[in-house]
This record gives structure tokens, C-alpha cells and sequence, in this order.
């Protein structure tokens, strides 16, 4: 019996439009109604998580800031910030960049001004509350992830350099295709997923996942139902055992409907 859904939002639950489907909150109701929760599993941070999805916030969980963060029954379950010292570092990385980065943080997101630069596009529909900084000496607050906006392709070699100056002292992802995120080693949506499951003793057995990109693999191998969209890279699917129709053609959607009306396939 499928008591936890969790699911990734760009190119997975959203369309390319980056808007959240209005016919998941119905659907969200529907799977509480029947005792399953509902957890967004995103790069984003816990504020636009929950404005995200602000018609039925207070009724799920959450996995933020790509695994930094994990939420059950409003109350932080996992939380693993970035060391200062590696802020510092990749901040002073970022200087001889051609990159905008962003600090994800506990009550907001700090940036470099970002109005009428190439950036703000890229920037607006992932970080609604967001505080300009200068030095990092300005920040009283956890940061949970960093982000880094490369137009150019992190695969470019930005993504090859910035693991080379971390040298192991936190990791790097690419969670786009203009962005990658540095967060504490060991963090990841799977083991945020996981704090979610023991504070509920949800097993794997009870647990559908979706996801399209890398950062989605350790939330896919938490689940026995493990979607992977059909828009998702061909080397992807080897991490799922099933395929979900793709995110424009609201794949998530209908399984989620399969679920609440009874008709799911276990």
C-alpha cells in the first residue's frame, strides 16, 4: 500500500512553464484524505517550497535545497548547512567565474543584485524572497546549499573546476543544465527522503518516487516505485523501474490520480 509520494518539480512534476499544476492540489487533498503524504523534492528553498504550494502548505512535507533541508509535520527533521569556510572558498571560486551565485539560507536567499541581468530570468521563478549581500560577514544564517547559475553549461567546465577547489571538502552537483549546487558532503534528496520515511516508519515497499535529473537518483532508489519521466536523459533510466509519461504531458499527474482513485498498479 502506497503511503508516501515524492516527487521532483522542474522537468518532472511541472511542465516547461515552471508552474505548479493546478489539478495537484485536489489530487494532494484527495491522497491525505486516504493517508498518504504528498513531499515536493526540489532544489529550492523551504519559503518557495511553501509558496509554491501555498493552497495546501500546511499539509505536506518537504525535501529542500536539494536534500540540505527535510520538513515532516512542520518541524525540520534534517538540516545539514554548508561549513563557512567552504562558503568563503566558493564564493572566492566564484569571482573568476562567469557565473551568478546564489546562498540558500534558513530565512532567505542571499545574491548579488540580479534585476536586468542575464541572470534574473533564471533566477525569479526559483527564489521569491531573496537579499542582496557583499560580504559574506553580513549573513547571520545557515547556509543550506549554494548555488551557482552558469549560462554557459556547468558541463563546460566550470562544474570540472569547482569539484577540483573543493577537493573533497563538500560536494558538487549539476542540478541543470545551467546550474549546479554545492552542499555538505553526504547530502543528498535520498537521505533527506529517508528522515522523512523513519519519522513516519515508511519503508521503500510504501514509497512512489519521481524524478527526471542526477540529484533525483538517491530519492529514486528510496522508493519500490521509482518513475522516472520520459523526458528524463536516456542514462537515467536504468535508476527507475518504471516510466512516467513526460512532465508537459502531466505524467506525475495521472499516477497520482491512479493512486487516489484506487487504480494504482503495485
Amino acid at each position: 500500500m502506497v503511503k508516501l509520494v515524492a516527487t521532483d518539480l522542474d522537468g518532472t512534476l511541472l511542465g516547461d512553464d515552471k508552474a505548479v499544476p493546478e489539478d495537484v492540489f485536489p489530487l494532494i487533498r484527495a491522497l491525505a484524505d486516504k493517508g498518504v503524504l504528498f513531499v515536493p523534492a526540489s532544489g529550492r528553498s523551504p519559503y518557495t517550497l511553501r509558496e509554491n504550494f501555498r493552497p495546501v502548505a500546511d499539509m505536506i512535507d518537504y525535501v529542500c535545497d536539494n536534500g540540505a533541508v527535510a520538513i515532516a509535520s512542520g518541524k525540520t527533521v534534517l538540516s545539514r548547512p554548508v561549513p563557512r569556510e567552504t562558503v568563503r572558498d566558493v564564493l572566492e571560486f566564484c569571482k573568476g567565474e562567469e557565473v551568478h551565485v546564489l546562498l540558500c539560507g534558513s530565512r532567505t536567499t542571499y545574491l548579488a543584485p540580479v534585476e536586468g541581468t542575464k541572470y534574473e530570468p533564471h533566477v525569479k521563478p526559483y527564489y521569491f524572497r531573496r537579499v542582496a549581500f557583499d560580504e559574506l560577514a553580513e549573513i547571520e544564517d545557515d547556509i543550506n546549499k549554494i548555488a551557482i547559475c552558469d549560462m554557459r553549461g556547468p558541463r563546460n567546465g566550470s562544474y570540472e573546476r569547482l569539484v577540483k577547489m573543493l577537493d573533497g571538502k563538500a560536494a558538487a552537483t549539476v542540478s541543470g543544465d545551467i546550474w549546479m549546487d554545492v552542499m555538505q558532503n553526504g547530502v543528498d534528496k535520498g537521505e533527506a527522503l529517508r528522515a522523512i520515511q523513519n519519522r513516519y516508519g515508511i519503508g521503500s515497499a510504501e514509497t512512489v518516487v519521481f524524478g527526471d535529473y542526477y540529484n533525483d537518483i538517491s530519492m529514486l532508489a528510496r522508493a519500490d516505485y521509482a518513475y522516472v519521466m520520459k523526458n528524463a536523459n536516456p542514462d537515467m533510466f536504468d535508476f527507475g523501474n518504471r516510466i512516467a509519461e513526460s512532465n508537459n504531458d502531466g505524467g506525475v499527474i495521472k499516477v497520482l490520480r491512479s493512486i487516489a482513485d484506487g487504480t494504482f498498479a503495485e
